[in-house]
Order: structure tokens, then C-alpha cells, then sequence
């Protein structure tokens, strides 16, 4: 929603602030305390583009570790050690918990923390800090996930890639145009429209948060009993259209309801969602080219 904060913005090009360095000219710390939506036009643009980059570094790293061991540059035989299976998925587990919990300080310019008295679960840590654990957690991540492509020929991975490429950018499309259309409604003062929006959201999260549920207990299942590669197909499917549908919800908070400070968090849901969706595309496009 554009404010009278948006007119009183200098006009020549500044630096992104730091979180932890933020001008008293920009921020303050009620901007931290309401979505992205109601921000200015600068803090929305600014931690947009923090979040979108820091995903292109994380899918850029995943896939470079991808080539690295698939063209055997790192020793394929590192990923049939049970000891560097098992470090990497706790460590993934340590470092996913520890941002899905993290609370970025918002500082003053005195270097005094803003948001101490704050009603979020979690614990403080630093921006800085949450960049080093990011980048550890994406690290176990493409370790874990080369323990799977290993398995699967270059145009299988080659088309899983492509088409996991078309739904981000597809999803991308659509949830900055219904963001956009949902803040013209905001600006028209279209109460209706935002309250549908809200039921929706609410509605879409149960949705998807049963079939997550479902899912995850077929998953379960399949461990322990016999099964065919038609479950798994329909497993991978149902996995598929679940993450495809998670990543563009995903998309529109980043757009419409996260809060500035939850840029971290935000790499971290749209990172797991991108990598799920991309290892459903991948069984479902070894399935059908082995038939």
C-alpha cells in the first residue's frame, strides 16, 4: 500500500541497508511489525530483491555440487559413506530448525536492539549469522540431494531440471500478479476482496497441510511393505503437484504477508519447496522413460 512514506524518499540511488545497520531515515521499527504489503515501496523492493537473490545463490550451489559429483570432480564414493550421509542430514535438520526459529535483531542507530520485547517464538541471531547457517544448511542440502541424482542418467536430470525451472517461473508470474492485483484492492479500500484473500490463504493452508499429512504417511508406509513402481509414481505425482502448489503460496507471502526481517526464513521455505518439487519431477521423468 502506498503511504506518504513513499513520497518523502530521497530520490537518488542508495545502497541496501543492513538489517543491522538500518537508517532511522528509512526504517523504523513498526515496519518490522506488519506485512510486506504495508511497508513503503523502498523496503519492499530492497527485501524482495534480498530474497530472490540469496535463492539464486542457493539453486545456483545445489546445482554446481550436482555437476561436481555426477563428473566425479568430487569423489562419487564420498556419497556411499553412511558416516557423510549421516552428518549431512542432521546437520541439515540442526541448521533448518535453527533458521525456522531465528529472530533477526532490529538495531538502532545507537547499536541497541529495537525488538527485544517481541511476542515470536524463537531465538535472536544475528543477520550475518543467519547467512552462515543458510549457507551450511544449503550446503548438507545438495550434498543429500547428489546422493539421489548419482542414480538417475544426464537427460533424465536434464528434463527434471527444465521443467522444475518452467513451474518456478510460472509460479513467480502468477503470485506477483495476484499480489499486485490484491494491493489495488487495498489502495481502492475493497474490504470484501482482502477478506477473501484471508479465507482463502486460511482455506489453502488446511488443504495443503492434510495432503502433507497423507503424504508423508504413504511415504511412511511404503518403507516397510511391498509395493510397485505405480505407488511410487502416484506417490511422486501427488508430491509434485503438493510442492508446486506450496511454491507458489510461498511466493505470494513473499509478496503480500512475511515481515521485512524474514527475508532468511523466507530462502529457507522457497529452497526446500523448489528441491522437493524438483526430486517428485525427477522420479516421475525416470518412471516414464524407463517404461
Amino acid at each position: 500500500m502506498s503511504t506518504k512514506k513513499d513520497l518523502l524518499l530521497p530520490s537518488e540511488e542508495l545502497p541496501p541497508p543492513s538489517y543491522e545497520q538500518t537508517p532511522s531515515n528509512y526504517y523504523v521499527l513498526e515496519d518490522f511489525e506488519k506485512p510486506i504489503s504495508e511497508c513503503n515501496i523502498y523496503i519492499r523492493t530492497i527485501f524482495q530483491k534480498r530474497v530472490f537473490k540469496l535463492l539464486f545463490f542457493q539453486i545456483s550451489f545445489t546445482f554446481l555440487v550436482q555437476t561436481l559429483f555426477y563428473n566425479n570432480i568430487f569423489s562419487t564414493s564420498l556419497l556411499s559413506n553412511g558416516f557423510v550421509y549421516w552428518s549431512c542430514f542432521i546437520g541439515a535438520f540442526i541448521t533448518l530448525l535453527s533458521l525456522s526459529f531465528a529472530i533477526t535483531p532490529i538495531l538502532n542507530p545507537d547499536g541497541e536492539i529495537m525488538n527485544l520485547e517481541n511476542n515470536q517464538f524463537g531465538w535472536m541471531i544475528s543477520y550475518n549469522m543467519q547467512l552462515l547457517i543458510l549457507f551450511f544448511f544449503t550446503l548438507f542440502e545438495s550434498v543429500l540431494v547428489s546422493f539421489i541424482t548419482i542414480h538417475y542418467n544426464k537427460k533424465q536430470l536434464m528434463t527434471a531440471v527444465f521443467i522444475t525451472l518452467v513451474i518456478i517461473i510460472t509460479a513467480y508470474t502468477v503470485s506477483s500478479y495476484k499480489a499486485h492485483q490484491y494491493e489495488q484492492y487495498e489502495m481502492n479500500n475493497n474490504l470484501d476482496m482482502l477478506v477473501d484473500e484471508e479465507s482463502t490463504l486460511s482455506m489453502v493452508y488446511r488443504v495443503m497441510w492434510c495432503i502433507t499429512s497423507g503424504l508423508f504417511a504413504f511415504g511412511f508406509v511404503l518403507i516397510f511393505i511391498p509395493h510397485s513402481s505405480v505407488a511410487e509414481l502416484i506417490f511422486s505425482w501427488i508430491g509434485a503437484v503438493l510442492f508446486s502448489v506450496y511454491l507458489f503460496v510461498d511466493m505470494y507471502m513473499v509478496f503480500r504477508k512475511v515481515r521485512p526481517n524474514e527475508e532468511i526464513r523466507c530462502c529457507v521455505m522457497l529452497y526446500t519447496d523448489i528441491i522437493n518439487l524438483f526430486l517428485n519431477i525427477l522420479r516421475i521423468v525416470a518412471h516414464n522413460s524407463d517404461n
